[in-house]
């Protein structure tokens, strides 16, 4: 009885041990191959993101993104701030209700559209990078 008593605590130590050396073998092999696969020069930009992701655990974020989305949010407030005062202009308003309606609404789909219109130019600009 007493032999188990001593023998248990060694065994799931060895055990606990052989499990923990295989876990850290794989996440060393793992990690070796994704290094070499960034090393390779022929990869595309959201390949290496991935990769990075997969190194890191974090995704890697533009350095604007904070303020594009702010510049977001105030596009489809002026929006709907501008569609808004063009409706109510059209029924009854002011005529200068009218027309700030259409400026605010042409403005704030302006800064709706601007934070798509410069990833879709980054995106298409990228390839250029790798190429020259």
């Amino acid at each position: 009885m007493e032999l188990m008593l001593i023998l248990i605590p060694i065994f799931v130590f060895v055990l606990l041990k052989v499990v923990l050396d295989h876990r850290a073998q794989a996440r060393a092999d793992h990690v070796r191959l994704l290094e070499e696969a960034l090393k390779n020069p022929s990869i595309d930009r959201p390949t290496i993101e991935s990769l990075t992701y997969q190194l890191t655990g974090h995704r890697p974020r533009p350095a604007g993104s904070k303020f594009m989305a702010l510049v977001l949010a105030i596009g489809w407030l002026g929006l709907f701030v501008g569609i808004g005062l063009w409706i109510a202009g059209e029924n009854g308003g002011p005529r200068g209700m009218t027309v700030a309606g259409m400026i605010v609404t042409l403005a704030g789909f302006g800064f709706v559209t601007y934070p798509f219109a410069l990833r879709e130019l980054d995106a298409r600009r990228q390839p250029q990078r790798g190429e020259g």
